[in-house]
């Protein structure tokens, strides 16, 4: 498992929720721990989707709208280079980090 592909899916899980449902990841997924179990700042968690089925289709209507499907596509594209440059940029020390720290620990990660 590669740490920095995990990273990666959550930067792009995190555009693609806050631009859709104005939330961030977390939130979306494990909701607003207040008493109203309704995500902070009136954005939608899977918590509320359960609840009113409704609201899928505002989240419908938001990926519907081209504003927020360039929005998503501009934030993406810039992530992915960003990744790709970080990784190119720091390939040595991702390479002594795997075999000084990683692979020494048999945990089956890696940078």
């Amino acid at each position: 498992m590669k740490l920095l592909g995990l990273a990666e899916a959550a930067v792009q899980a995190s555009i693609v929720t806050e631009e859709l449902a104005g939330v961030n990841v977390v939130q979306f997924i494990a909701g607003d721990a207040g008493p109203s179990l309704m995500a902070s700042g009136g954005g939608i968690s899977l918590l509320e989707i359960a609840k009113r089925p409704d609201l899928l289709s505002t989240i419908g209507a938001r990926a519907m709208n081209p504003e927020k499907i360039i929005n998503i596509a501009i934030k993406s594209a810039v992530a992915n280079v960003g990744f790709r440059f970080a990784k190119k940029a720091l390939r040595r020390p991702i390479s002594m980090m795997n075999r000084m720290v990683f692979k020494p620990l048999s945990l089956g990660v890696s940078l």
